[in-house]
């Protein structure tokens, strides 16, 4: 989100991870699931990081609650039960199951290190 401060510390290296990976043949897809306050935000946001996104609302709302992972700006409205706040990344092989989950609020930039790039069938 936009607003957030570890957001948008981490960013860069999100960035930076990502077109390493790219660039040795291990392509990685940022879909962005917003905790941004207006789609305008959003728009702006996965424009400069060239990524998809989730609509803004019940449908980010809806990934959020899946995952267990949402602001803690954002616990009023979806409850206390996450398993972390922002920015954290959900690792997805190609059928869409969960292999990893990266913990980039407590960990910030060195939660990359736990993205599984060996080739187990992810790639």
């Amino acid at each position: 989100a936009g607003w957030c401060p570890m957001c948008s510390s981490f960013e860069p290296s999100l960035m930076q991870f990502r077109e390493a990976a790219n660039s040795s043949g291990k392509e990685v897809e940022i879909i962005y699931v917003p905790s941004d306050r207006q789609a305008a935000d959003v728009v702006k946001r996965t424009s400069s990081m060239n990524m998809l996104s989730v609509p803004i609302g019940e449908e980010a709302d809806a990934m959020k609650r899946k995952y267990k992972i949402w602001a803690g700006a954002e616990s009023l409205k979806l409850g206390m039960g996450r398993r972390s706040g922002v920015p954290a990344l959900v690792v997805l092989d190609k059928s869409g199951d969960e292999v990893a989950f990266i913990a980039a609020e407590s960990k910030g930039a060195k939660a990359l290190g736990d993205w599984p790039l060996d080739d187990s069938g992810l790639w």
